[in-house]
């Protein structure tokens, strides 16, 4: 039975190092796609391959359909910056909560 319907509450765990590994992948993901729009957009938009008038509105068509996938691909290298910044905040908020923990259990055995 889902939450709130009267089922047990599910309660999600994940750990600091899946954390960092999984923005260590998304990283590396965003770095192949830019590069891949950065190398290779001139090439994605091409150019007429003859002179005549069929193959120049097939040249214009062809250019906006790849200008609309490189846009794409900016669009989710940007949603993917997004994640890994929000997955760098969760990993800098998990370390000053153990280095708080830390500082009061160290604290704790000096008074005691």
């Amino acid at each position: 039975m889902p939450a709130g319907q009267g089922g047990p509450a599910v309660k999600m765990t994940v750990q600091p190092e899946e954390v960092v590994r999984l923005k260590t992948r998304l990283e590396a993901v965003r770095d192949s796609v830019n590069d891949f729009v950065q190398n290779n957009g001139e090439t994605l938009r091409g150019g007429p391959l003859a002179s005549d008038d069929v193959s120049q509105d097939a040249a214009k068509d062809f250019a906006a359909n790849a200008e609309s996938a490189i846009d794409a691909a900016r669009k989710f290298v940007g949603q993917l910056n997004n994640t890994i910044a929000g997955l760098e905040q969760a990993k800098s908020t998990y370390n000053l909560i153990d280095d708080t923990h830390a500082t009061v259990m160290q604290q704790l055995i000096k008074d005691h």
